[in-house]
């Protein structure tokens, strides 16, 4: 399943999550109360913490009611909705076992075992995983995603080793810059999403 690593501090997030914001392909997933959920186009301050990104060319999003029962379909997410059948996370929305029309933005800006420390963030994507299923992803998604990685680069990130020298081998979580900067500087960077 593709996965994109980033270390990334305060500066950093504000910067990407601006970019996300005004992304007019992107919608933020957030709660409305518990076991509710609403779309929304951008968020004020991004935290620690699991978000939910909606690919809206990707398609609607299922309302999911439970094994064995066929799933139906969110008619307006901007209005919100209840959850019928909710995940074992009540943090987050759940919509079954996964939909390829989500990204899920874990951020991780700080280290939760080394104070101080710079957490593993990630964007992750169930991409093509379930085509079998007929749950292929939206060739536009699929596009975006590709878009994702090169923002990155763009926005002058460089891959780094999870441990070690930073020129050491192995060089695959990018760093944004102000992040890079600190671990340049010998700041801690967690080697994994703890």
């Amino acid at each position: 399943m593709p996965w994109l690593p980033i270390y990334m501090d305060e500066i950093d997030a504000a910067d990407l999550a601006g970019e996300l914001n005004f992304d007019p392909e992107i919608a933020f997933i957030i709660t409305a109360g518990p076991g509710k959920w609403i779309a929304c186009r951008t968020i004020d301050e991004v935290v620690d913490g699991r978000y939910c990104l909606w690919h809206i060319p990707g398609g609607s999003l299922p309302l999911f009611r439970g094994p064995g029962r066929p799933s139906g379909t969110i008619s307006d997410p901007w209005s919100g909705w209840t959850e019928v059948k909710g995940g074992a996370d009540a943090s987050v929305p759940y919509f079954g076992g996964s939909h390829p029309a989500i990204i899920w933005w874990n951020v991780r800006i700080r280290s939760p075992k080394v104070p101080g420390g710079i957490g593993l963030t990630s964007f992750e994507w169930i991409g093509n995983h379930f085509r079998l299923l007929g749950l292929a992803a939206d060739p536009k998604t699929e596009a975006w995603w590709a878009r994702l990685r090169k923002r990155v680069r763009r926005r002058g990130a460089r891959r780094i080793p999870r441990t070690g020298s930073l020129d050491g081998p192995k060089a695959e979580i990018w760093a944004l810059p102000s992040a890079l900067a600190k671990t340049m500087s010998g700041v801690h960077r967690d080697e994994n999403p703890w």
